[in-house]
């Protein structure tokens, strides 16, 4: 048979994507095999997702031999719809849920997970079956499920970046002295590759046209691969404990929210505060919390947290002051340190930590 150019393009960016897809599972999932390999589940907490979703590509295979059918192209644009929100979805939650240390996400996962493989191998069942299936009853039917299950997944998407904005709100300055305790920037850079490829699969599938098919696949690919590097390295520093913490801490916020500190009682958590922090050198600390902080000081955490913020700045801003003045210390009694030694001996967890924080503080 022979194809128009548009057709071979699309063979091609289909077989492109789906190679890409295979390798970036397959590279994910031989980071097990590095340093990471026995605490996987820890700081790669959707691996086994990640790899699930990128695998279940491998069903657009179709459309790389039969570029030409109608069928084929119904198919690729029906999982186009499909997948974006389900992917995006399923990965948010599996890796911050875990993170956050909630279980509720678990039962609506196994359900998208269900649907979205039925649907994934009934269009490729049919696809593959000689003829043009994807008409008649058949193909309202089935479209009008499709459809139907594009707007859960999208639903479920729009409660996963809900969940991640909220956790990024949370876990802000109030409660980590160090920029990459919270995986922060990962988590922002997660929202917007998710959004973008959501907004790209979608114009994909609607548009429906063979070269806007062909360009989406490409850009497509250049995503799952950024998508790979940025989840390679390990984005969670700290333990669990430190979360559940922080998220108990809002109830007691709560049922505190009404009391008054009298000034001699500020200037004794604010003595406590000092002590702790500059004369015993709590700030070098490199995953010190607002929680640990209080504990170490046998305060409460809203009263901490209000005299911080008051005489002090702030808790991140406080513990990252302290921790620059003694990183200037530092460098001017051991004048050959670099800067990743003088960054962790004063209480960074690495470079980048540094940089970000004296960023921050301007």
């Amino acid at each position: 048979m022979t194809y128009t150019f548009p057709e071979m393009m699309l063979s091609a960016m289909t077989a492109v994507y789906v190679a890409v897809s295979v390798v970036v599972a397959v590279v994910r999932w031989g980071h097990r095999c590095t340093a990471y390999a026995k605490h996987m589940d820890y700081y790669f907490p959707d691996w086994k997702t990640f790899i699930y979703c990128f695998m279940s590509n491998i069903v657009l295979c179709p459309v790389i031999f039969l570029p030409a059918e109608t069928d084929a192209v119904l198919l690729l644009r029906m999982m186009l719809m499909l997948a974006s929100p389900f992917h995006c979805a399923v990965l948010i939650f599996s890796y911050f849920g875990r993170i956050l240390n909630v279980t509720w996400w678990r039962k609506p996962i196994y359900a998208l997970t269900a649907t979205y493989t039925v649907m994934a191998l009934i269009a490729l069942v049919v696809t593959l079956i000689p003829g043009t299936q994807m008409q008649g009853d058949f193909f309202r039917w089935f479209f009008l499920v499709g459809d139907l299950l594009a707007m859960i997944y999208l639903i479920s998407f729009v409660l996963a970046l809900n969940m991640i904005i909220r956790a990024l709100q949370r876990f802000s300055d109030e409660n980590y002295s160090n920029p990459d305790d919270f995986p922060k920037q990962y988590t922002e850079f997660i929202l917007w590759v998710s959004v973008l490829h959501l907004i790209m699969s979608w114009s994909m599938a609607f548009n429906g046209r063979i070269w806007a098919l062909s360009f989406g696949l490409f850009i497509l690919s250049i995503l799952a691969v950024v998508l790979l590097i940025g989840a390679l390295n390990p984005h969670r520093t700290v333990e669990v404990d430190q979360l559940e913490a922080a998220l108990n801490a809002e109830k007691e916020e709560k049922a505190m929210e009404t009391d008054i500190l009298s000034p001699e009682r500020k200037e004794e958590i604010l003595l406590a505060i000092r002590q702790q922090v500059e004369e015993k050198e709590g700030f070098l600390d490199s995953h010190l919390t607002l929680s640990k902080l209080s504990r170490d000081c046998g305060l409460n955490r809203t009263y901490v947290s209000w005299v911080l913020n008051e005489r002090l700045g702030g808790f991140f801003f406080y513990i990252n002051r302290c921790r620059m003045a003694h990183a200037d210390s530092y460098k001017a009694s051991h004048p050959q340190a670099d800067v990743d030694e003088v960054a962790l001996a004063s209480g960074f967890n690495n470079r980048q930590s540094f940089y970000n924080a004296r960023k921050r503080l301007g």
